[in-house]
């Protein structure tokens, strides 16, 4: 799913810029196995080459930072969703038999969907997702990051006058949309790279800062909003007082310009 060359020049970058404060906006995993409404060629997927490379991805990014912060996005949410799911199912389930002398259950297709996964060559067990979230939360105590929920409210990481979140608003105007929840913030989401601000006392500028993943993906191969999808990533910055100075990185070609060093005049 990493675009190569983005992700190499991110490397790159990262050993010589050597920033302190590291923060990934999530969909580090695609988990497209466990989308609904998933083909049958995404639940052939391997989740174990996902897992893996999204591992060694964030592993790399996080070394070398002094705070490192993993914003889950809505794919890495996945599996954290099915295990929720099924522990919220099965407590009403015995709830509900409790004290009954004939219980019965009539699986609906939303149920059959765990049977379906259980019997095809491709299952998907939910001992793989909390499997998964255990190594998650593994990976974030040995890279020394705190981790926060794809979650509008509780998902949001304040770094002194910047909020930085994966993002909650797509299309063409998440900018502004998220310029208007939010205030000045970056996000992700939409891979785009753009700009909004809004009318405000106080300047409130949203910044998506774009993508590192391939955009020849099958799950976008007709859709033209990929058209506007742009490769790099914000740097930057924190002043005392918690303003912030940003620059935007970004591919042209197949190359990426960035300043290492920032001069305070």
């Amino acid at each position: 799913m990493l675009d190569e060359v983005a992700g190499r020049a991110l490397e790159s970058f990262l050993s010589d810029f050597k920033p302190e404060v590291r923060v990934h906006a999530g969909d580090n995993w695609d988990f497209r196995n466990l989308r609904r409404g998933a083909t049958d060629d995404e639940r052939a997927a391997s989740l174990v080459d996902d897992w893996e490379a999204g591992t060694e991805f964030l592993a790399q990014f996080f070394a070398g930072g002094k705070e490192n912060w993993f914003l889950r996005g809505n794919h890495d949410e996945r599996a954290a969703s099915l295990v929720d799911d099924w522990e919220a199912g099965t407590e009403f389930l015995a709830q509900f038999f409790a004290g009954g002398k004939e219980n019965w259950f009539l699986r609906g297709n939303h149920d059959e969907r765990l049977w379906m996964f259980a019997h095809s060559a491709t299952g998907l067990l939910r001992d793989y997702a909390t499997d998964g979230i255990k190594r998650v939360e593994g990976l974030m105590r040995k890279s020394h990051a705190k981790m926060l929920p794809y979650d509008s409210a509780l998902g949001v990481l304040d770094l002194g006058k910047l909020r930085v979140l994966h993002g909650y608003h797509t299309g063409t105007a998440a900018c502004r949309s998220h310029a208007n929840v939010y205030g000045n913030c970056l996000f992700g989401h939409v891979h785009s790279i753009e700009v909004a601000a809004v009318a405000s006392f106080q300047p409130a500028e949203a910044r998506s800062i774009g993508c590192l993943c391939k955009r020849d993906m099958d799950y976008v191969a007709a859709k033209t909003g990929k058209l506007r999808w742009g490769h790099g990533w914000a740097a930057g910055i924190l002043h005392g007082d918690g303003s912030y100075t940003l620059t935007q990185i970004r591919r042209i070609n197949d190359t990426f310009t960035a300043p290492t060093a920032f001069k305070t005049y």
